[in-house]
C-alpha cells in the first residue's frame, strides 16, 4: 500500500508541475513521461505484491469528509483491475508522446496533465473504501475524460461526442449517488466494510442492483445504455481511444462487481438479466461492428461486444453465488476478469494500430484503404495479432478467457436448475455466435485495409509511424501472446480476485481441474507449432537446392488487377448482415449497375442505431424543448432569483409542519 500511495503522490505532483511549467514544451515532455514512468513502476510493484501473495491492505488517512473519511484498500480485486488500468495508462502515455509530437503544433502541457489526472482518478476508483471518495473519483474520471475526448474541439463532431459522454455520464452518476446513499442509509456507513456486515434484503438488494446496473452500465457500455460510446471513440485521439475502451469502460464492470462484494442476497432475476444483457451486448455490438465503415468506430461497437462477453462471465457468476454453488461462481467470475485484462490488452493493441494506420495514411474509412502491410509491416501485423486474439483463436490471450467463460457456462448447463440451464445453453450459442462474426468482422477489416491493392491513395508515399509508436505496440503484441502461450499465472491472479466476489477461498483442486485440459490444448497447439516451424524450415533449404521460378499470374483474361475489382468492407459483410437485416435495420440506397454496358452508379450501406434513434434522440430533443422553455425563468434580474429561494424555503417549511 506504500508503493501504491508514493505512485499516487508523484502523479499529483506531476499534474501540478506540468500545469506550473506549461509555457515550456521540453520540460512538459520530461515531467509527463518520467512521471508517467515512476508512477506506473511503483503502482505495479504494489500490484505484484498483493496479486502474488494475496493479502488485503488498507490505508486510513485523518482527513474528514461529510458522511466519511479517506479510506483506500487493496485486495485483489483491486490489484487485478489495476493491473490492467496501470500498464495501459503507461503504453499508451508513451504512445501519446510519439503520436501527438508528429501531429499536433500546438503545447500539450494541460492534455498531459488531464491525461495524468485520469490515471490517478481511475486509480482511486479501484482502491476507494468508501462511497463518497468513489463517487469523488468516479467523477473525477468523468471530468477528465471529457477533456481527453474534446482535445480537438475545434471540429463539431467531437464537441457533439464529448457533450452526448458528459450528459451520458451524469446520468449514471445520478444513479450511483442514489444506489450509495440506500445502501448507507441501510448500513449505517459510507464506508464499504460495513456496508458489507450489514445484510441486505432482496427486495432492497434489487432495488441496488437496478441502479448500479444502470449507472455501471452507462460507462460500461450495456446495450442500450452504450449511445456515447460509438461517437467519443472515434472523436478522442488514439491513445485516449485505447485508454477509453481498455480501462475506462472497465471501471464499470468494476463497480458491479464491487456491489457483489458488498450486497450478498441477490434474487435469481439479476442473474437473468445479467446473462441477457450479455447476450444482447455481445451479439448486437459485433453485428453493428460488421456494418461499420470507419476503423475507429468499428472497433468501438467491438468493445460493446467484450463488454457482452464480460457480463456472460459475471451473469453465470453471479447465478452460482446465488446457488452457492462456489465452481460456478469462482469460474464465471474469473473468466470475466480475466477477460477485462485480455479485453484491456488486445483492444489497446488494435486502437493504437488504428491510430498509427490513420496518422500515416490520414484516411479511417476501411474502403478507401488497401495494400498496406507492405508498407506499415509494424502496424499491419500488430494489428494481426490483435485481430486474432479478439476473434478468441488458440494461441492468442483472448481464447483463453473466453474458454472460462464456456467453461462456466458448461457448468451452469449441468448444476443449475432448469431455467439456468436454458440460459446457460442460450449464452453459449451466443457465444459461439459472437466468436464466427468477429472473424468475420475482423477478416473483413484487416482484408480490406492491409491486402490487396490500395484503392484511392498512393501507398508508395506512406511511410511507417516512429519507433516511440511500434514498440508500446510491440509490448502489447507480446502481451497478447504471451498470455495464449502461458496461461497459469493469469488464470490464478483471475482466480484469486474471483475469490474476493465470492467471500470464499479457491479449492486447492481447483486450479488443476480447470488448467489441466486447457493446458493440455495448448501443449497440442504448441506441438503444431514446431511441427509447422520445421516444416518451414526445410521449405526454405529445400528451396535454396531447387529454385522456384517466378512469373505473372494468369489474371482470368485481365491485364491489371484494379482497386475497383476487389471487395469492399461493405460488399464483404452484406451477405451477413442482410440474414440480420430485421434485428439491424440494414439499410442500402442507391442505384445498383444494371445490364452488360452499365452506366456510373452509386451504391451506400448502413445500419440503423435503433437505440439512437428510436430511444435517445427522441428523449434528448424532449430535454431541449424542456430546457427552451424553462428558460423563461432565467431573466437575470436578482431579485426574482431572491423570490425562487424564498419560494422554495416557505413551501419546504409547510411540507416539514404538515
Amino acid at each position: 500500500m506504500n508503493f501504491l500511495f508514493c505512485s499516487l503522490t508523484v502523479l499529483v505532483m506531476s499534474i501540478l508541475l506540468i500545469c506550473l511549467s506549461v509555457r515550456f514544451k521540453n520540460i512538459c515532455n520530461a515531467l509527463f513521461l518520467g512521471s508517467l514512468i515512476v508512477a506506473s513502476v511503483l503502482g505495479l510493484m504494489a500490484v505484484f505484491h498483493v496479486l502474488i501473495s494475496p493479502v488485503v491492505e488498507d490505508l486510513y488517512l485523518n482527513i474528514r469528509m461529510p458522511l466519511g473519511e479517506f479510506y483506500i484498500g487493496m485486495d485483489a480485486l483491486s490489484a487485478f483491475f489495476l493491473s490492467a488500468i496501470i500498464i495501459l495508462f503507461l503504453i499508451s502515455g508513451i504512445y501519446g508522446y510519439g503520436y501527438l509530437k508528429t501531429t499536433e503544433a500546438k503545447n500539450l502541457g494541460f492534455h498531459y496533465a488531464l491525461y495524468q489526472f485520469a490515471f490517478m482518478a481511475m486509480m482511486l476508483v479501484v482502491v476507494a473504501r468508501n462511497g463518497i471518495l468513489f463517487l469523488m473519483a468516479w467523477e473525477m474520471v468523468t471530468l477528465s475524460s471529457y477533456f481527453l475526448i474534446t482535445l480537438h474541439d475545434e471540429r463539431p463532431e467531437v464537441t457533439r461526442a464529448g457533450h452526448l459522454f458528459l450528459l451520458a455520464t451524469h446520468i449514471a452518476g445520478f444513479c450511483l449517488w442514489l444506489m450509495f446513499l440506500i445502501m448507507a442509509s441501510h448500513s449505517g456507513s459510507m464506508n464499504f466494510d460495513q456496508m458489507a456486515a450489514c445484510p441486505f434484503t432482496p427486495f432492497l438488494a434489487g432495488i441496488i442492483f437496478i441502479l448500479g446496473l444502470i449507472g455501471f452500465g452507462v460507462k460500461a457500455g450495456f446495450i442500450p445504455l452504450h449511445i456515447w460510446l460509438p461517437h467519443a471513440h472515434p472523436a478522442a485521439p488514439s491513445h485516449v481511444s485505447a485508454v477509453l475502451s481498455a480501462v475506462m469502460i472497465k471501471i464499470g464492470i468494476y463497480g458491479l462487481m464491487r456491489v457483489f462484494c458488498l450486497v450478498r442476497d441477490f434474487p435469481h432475476w439479476c442473474a437473468i438479466l445479467l446473462l441477457l444483457i450479455g447476450m444482447i451486448s455481445g451479439v448486437c455490438g459485433v453485428l453493428y461492428a460488421l456494418g461499420q465503415h470507419e476503423i475507429k468506430k468499428l472497433l468501438a461497437y467491438h468493445s460493446i461486444e467484450n463488454i457482452g462477453i464480460i457480463t456472460l462471465g459475471l451473469g453465470i457468476g453471479l447465478w452460482g453465488q446465488i446457488e452457492h454453488n462456489s465452481v460456478i461462481a469462482l469460474i464465471g467470475y474469473a473468466g470475466a476478469l480475466l477477460h477485462v485484462f485480455n479485453h484491456a490488452v488486445f483492444k489497446g493493441l488494435l486502437f493504437l494500430s488504428a491510430g498509427s494506420l490513420i496518422r500515416s495514411t490520414h484516411i479511417g474509412e476501411i474502403d478507401r484503404l488497401g495494400g498496406l502491410l507492405k508498407y506499415l509491416p509494424w502496424t499491419g501485423h500488430l494489428f494481426l495479432i490483435g485481430s486474432l486474439s479478439i476473434c478468441g483463436l488458440p494461441l492468442f490471450n483472448g481464447f483463453i478467457s473466453e474458454w472460462l467463460i464456456f467453461r462456466g457456462l458448461f457448468e451452469g448447463m449441468f448444476h443449475l436448475p432448469m431455467t439456468g440451464i436454458i440460459l446457460s445453453s442460450m449464452g453459449v450459442i451466443a457465444l459461439v455466435l459472437m466468436g464466427g462474426l468477429a472473424a468475420a468482422c475482423f477478416a473483413k477489416a484487416f482484408g480490406v485495409m492491409f491486402l490487396g491493392n490500395s484503392r484511392s491513395i498512393d501507398n508508395s508515399l506512406i511511410k511507417e509511424s516512429p519507433m516511440s509508436m511500434c514498440l508500446p505496440m510491440a509490448v502489447l503484441g507480446v502481451i497478447c501472446v504471451w498470455i495464449g502461450f502461458f496461461p497459469r499465472s493469469m488464470v490464478m491472479f483471475a482466480f484469486h480476485a474471483a475469490s474476493v466476489i465470492c467471500s470464499r477461498p479457491i479449492p486447492p483442486e481447483m486450479g488443476n481441474v480447470i488448467l489441466s485440459p486447457l493446458l493440455m490444448v495448448i501443449m497440442i497447439l504448441w506441438v503444431v507449432v514446431i511441427i509447422t516451424a520445421i516444416l518451414v524450415f526445410l521449405k526454405k533449404k529445400a528451396m535454396k537446392v531447387l529454385p522456384i521460378q517466378e512469373g505473372p499470374t494468369w489474371g482470368c483474361g485481365y491485364s491489371y488487377m484494379t482497386g475497383r475489382m476487389q471487395y469492399t468492407a461493405s460488399s464483404f459483410a452484406e451477405s451477413l448482415l442482410r440474414v440480420f437485416r430485421p434485428v439491424l435495420g440494414f439499410k442500402v440506397s442507391g442505384v445498383k449497375p444494371e445490364g452488360y454496358f452499365p452506366k456510373e452508379a452509386e451504391v451506400s450501406s448502413h445500419v440503423v442505431e435503433a437505440s439512437e434513434v428510436f430511444l435517445f434522440r427522441p428523449v434528448f430533443e424532449f430535454i431541449k424543448f424542456l430546457s427552451g422553455k424553462l428558460k423563461r425563468i432565467q431573466c437575470g434580474y436578482t431579485q426574482l432569483y431572491l423570490l425562487y429561494i424564498f419560494v422554495f424555503l416557505l413551501a419546504l417549511l409547510i411540507w416539514k409542519m404538515v
